[in-house]
């Protein structure tokens, strides 16, 4: 398939990872769920828009209760390790290039199929939050997903060294469907 060129540049999709433990769930929900009162000390955050920010999928309560009502419905052998990935949080967007061309409509259908993805592949009782921020430099979705597999809480069985083949098959799935490339392998840009 001919790469998609606007302004001179390639566009490509971006799935960037990040493990969360028990003591780290509560910031990064403070920071998916902002609103204009957000004490926000990214540079990159215009308060002026977080009201233009969306749910894909909204949670059904606080983060960790969410988690920990999972994690007790496994009804588990052991008790879930200390340190224990409680949650995989998603960085899903395109470059900057695709949302200067793209509708708003576009983008939503680009964000709805990015968490058709992830609910398709790891279970759609799994995605536990996916948000648009619209208020920072570049639209890009927070997709929160509790790494629960064969019955357990695992995220080592789930991304560890399947990271390259997971940011593939994204692409195949996703980007390719909107005209993005893939990016290189072992980039931050898929």
């Amino acid at each position: 398939k001919k790469s998609t060129i606007y302004g001179g540049k390639i566009i490509y999709i971006i799935c960037n990872l990040k493990k969360l433990g028990k003591n780290d769930v509560t910031d990064v929900e403070k920071e998916n769920e902002r609103d204009e009162n957000y004490p926000a000390t990214n540079p990159q955050i215009d308060s002026s828009r977080t009201k233009d920010n969306y749910h894909i999928v909204i949670p059904s309560g606080r983060y960790m209760d969410v988690i920990q009502e999972r994690i007790n419905g496994l009804h588990l052998k052991r008790k879930v390790r200390s340190d224990a990935v409680y949650l995989v949080s998603f960085v899903l967007g395109a470059s900057p290039e695709f949302f200067k061309v793209s509708t708003k409509e576009k983008q939503y259908a680009f964000f709805r199929d990015c968490v058709k993805f992830f609910q398709s592949k790891y279970g759609e009782e799994n995605v536990l939050s996916a948000i648009v921020h619209m208020d920072e430099t570049d639209p890009h979705m927070h997709l929160n997903l509790i790494p629960i597999t064969n019955g357990k809480l695992c995220a080592k069985d789930l991304f560890d060294g399947k990271l390259a083949a997971l940011q593939t098959e994204f692409w195949k799935e996703v980007g390719e469907k909107y005209g993005l490339n893939r990016g290189k392998p072992n980039s931050q840009a898929v």
